[in-house]
């Protein structure tokens, strides 16, 4: 398809109401499933064909089933929809960016709907960011500006601070990240970088306090020296970096992997980037290119508690088990707030055959992270593979009384109670976990199995 052809589609669909055609696609080679959830798709767009969710749909099953330029073609479509608002179509367009080639024209078509609608804040914040990323400061300035006079949103008012302190001025960069923060004071990004900001303005005080304030938001992390020192060197970051660590947050792994290869093309010594793309090189499982960056990475800097979990994973998974506790354990250490580590450190422990350290250590994590389910379930299924399926049944009971109808929690308490003989019992296990999510594998046991449900 000519992309840059339906790109100009957006332009003239307000003139029209006439709905895009809906391709077809041969489907006869793809495997029965795929090719029905495909068919099923398109046939309800071809119902509705000037529906923008249908569009969604239809676009969205095709990228789960990697039929990319179909995909990229179909968000396309939905941007000549005449109904659509500026910003839905902006984000339609990069939707098809993300899935093909770049796509011509995309900077005169975001003109074009500004000229429209000046005061679209969130398509001007978009466009400043991009203009930001690229180098253009003074053209990300004019953008951020103006956005942030319709709505100081704390992501406006920390773009526009790195946008200024990268013109030279952290004097005003100051004073946006800390309005910035106080709207949002868990947000990591704004701290990364008031941080260094109070040392150019020769504040060390408050930059030290900055660095040890504790973090509650999502994208918290803790801060040691290693980060700091990057912190300082990346308030001017490339765009690489700022494209690296977008994808590295938005967990899209192969994409940031592309780019931290670029950072590290030009900061070779990096210590966090080798991290970051030693854990999307784990979660790709390209094990041995992330065992390489995890320990290049402490080799550059020890104290990297990414790089350690990093490791205590790649030995447990390895069967070295005594290697995996005394990186998890290092890494607990110089990050006690990190879930993950501390939900792995007792399954290490156990594998160990250090049986009463473990229990503590669970313990531990179930009263720092008390709703964290995914560690229940992973203690479960170590007890039942270290055969302590007694154990695991009375674990499983005490984290139901506190989760409540927990669908995998009970499924794990039924294989306990299967592994202890108590069948009958299982089977209501089962059934009380296929009642809190039909799709619960216990579903599956029953089938096998003949009980109804």
């Amino acid at each position: 398809m000519k992309y840059w052809i339906v790109l100009g589609c957006l332009l003239i669909a307000a003139c029209g109401d006439k709905a895009p055609v809906v391709s077809a696609i041969d489907t006869s080679t793809l495997e029965a499933p795929v090719a029905e959830s495909i068919d099923s798709a398109r046939r309800a767009l071809q119902a509705a064909p000037s529906d923008p969710a249908a569009w969604t749909t239809y676009a969205e099953v095709l990228q789960a089933h990697q039929l990319l330029n179909e995909a990229a073609e179909a968000w396309l479509s939905k941007m000549s929809l005449a109904d659509l608002t500026p910003g839905e179509a902006i984000l339609a367009l990069r939707c098809a960016e993300g899935l093909a080639r770049p796509i011509e024209g995309v900077d005169q078509t975001v003109d074009q709907i500004l000229q429209d609608t000046p005061n679209h804040t969130s398509l001007r914040f978009s466009r400043g960011s991009s203009r930001l990323r690229a180098g253009d400061l003074a053209g990300a300035q004019i953008d951020l500006e103006r956005a942030l006079q319709q709505e100081r949103h704390p992501a406006i008012l920390l773009a526009l601070a790195r946008t200024v302190l990268s013109q030279g001025d952290p004097g005003r960069a100051r004073n946006l990240l800390e309005e910035a923060r106080k709207k949002a004071p868990g947000d990591a990004d704004i701290q990364k970088t008031l941080a260094p900001v109070y040392m150019q303005l020769g504040e060390v005080d408050l930059a030290e306090a900055e660095r040890s304030r504790p973090l509650r938001g999502p994208k918290a992390f803790r801060f040691d020296e290693a980060e700091l020192r990057m912190a300082n060197r990346a308030v001017s970051s490339s765009a690489n970096d700022d494209r690296a660590r977008e994808a590295f947050a938005n967990r899209d792994w192969k994409v940031a992997i592309v780019w931290l290869n670029k950072v590290i093309e030009v900061h070779p010594d990096r210590a966090t980037a080798h991290a970051r793309r030693g854990m999307c090189h784990l979660m790709t499982n390209q094990m041995q290119r992330a065992d390489q960056d995890f320990r290049k990475a402490i080799a550059e800097d020890e104290s990297l508690a990414m790089a350690h979990r990093g490791l205590g994973v790649l030995a447990g998974r390895g069967g070295r088990p005594q290697e995996a506790v005394t990186h998890l354990a290092r890494a607990i250490e110089l990050n006690p707030e990190d879930p993950d580590a501390v939900g792995m450190y007792p399954i290490a422990l156990l594998k160990t055959g250090q049986i009463a350290d473990a229990e503590e250590a669970y313990l531990a994590a179930r009263s720092r992270f008390p709703n964290n389910r995914i560690l229940v379930q992973q203690w479960l299924v170590g007890l039942r593979s270290m055969g302590r399926a007694d154990q695991g049944l009375a674990a499983a009971r005490t984290a139901l009384q506190d989760l409540g109808e927990d669908a995998a929690v009970l499924h794990h308490a039924a294989l306990c109670l299967e592994a202890l003989g108590q069948v009958q019992e299982a089977m209501e296990y089962h059934r009380r976990s296929v009642a809190a999510d039909p799709k619960s594998p216990s579903a599956s046991r029953l089938q096998k199995t003949g009980t109804p449900g």
